[in-house]
């Protein structure tokens, strides 16, 4: 029988997250997340078995973290008053999960889901890309209706407003409450305009 583990899954990953924040993924190493999560360099590769596997699982899990968020508000969004308030989550979530967020927004995809990380992990960034998609395509449909440009502005207003906005503070610091009447507006009057 063997040992029990000494931090689970979760918080290893958030531990690991910690470092890619401060460091950035090019110094993420497996002795650094090692140190910060405070376990054997042996209990990490006991669950994961490279460094790129490590790398990938950071993003992806700040990723689906972010995105089951964001797609239940999205799901929900059938008035642009609605929608300004899906936007939210951008910042609610940086708020929230401030090294999840550097994760993502300070950082490219594919520095952290490199070419050597498992194809099981490359394929669970292509499923969020798509599901993405189709929500951005379903909130187009019900919001702006025969609009040639409906998904172009629907991302500009969920996605790119917000991310826009909490860049300015990211990684430094963390997204003041205040921000959020203002990407609340700039949605409306994109969705609008």
């Amino acid at each position: 029988m063997g040992r029990p583990a000494q931090i689970s899954h979760e918080d290893l990953i958030a531990a690991a997250a910690l470092v890619a924040a401060r460091l950035g993924p090019a110094k993420t190493s497996i002795a650094a997340v090692s140190k910060a999560a405070g376990v054997p360099t042996g209990s990490i590769y006991h669950r994961l078995p490279s460094r790129d596997a490590l790398l990938a699982e950071i993003w992806l899990t700040a990723a689906e973290r972010f995105q089951a968020m964001a797609l239940a508000a999205f799901a929900t969004a059938n008035s642009i008053e609605a929608a300004a308030e899906a936007a939210l989550v951008t910042p609610r979530f940086a708020r929230a999960h401030h090294a999840q967020a550097v994760v993502l927004n300070s950082h490219r995809r594919e520095e952290f889901i490199t070419a050597g990380a498992p194809e099981e992990y490359r394929a669970r960034a292509v499923k969020l890309a798509a599901e993405l998609r189709e929500a951005m395509a379903n909130i187009a449909a019900r919001l702006l209706p025969g609009d040639p440009r409906g998904k172009e502005r629907t991302a500009v207003a969920l996605i790119g407003i917000p991310l826009g906005a909490v860049r300015v503070f990211l990684p430094q610091a963390v997204p003041p409450q205040e921000i959020d009447a203002d990407i609340a507006a700039a949605v409306r009057a994109a969705l609008r305009h």
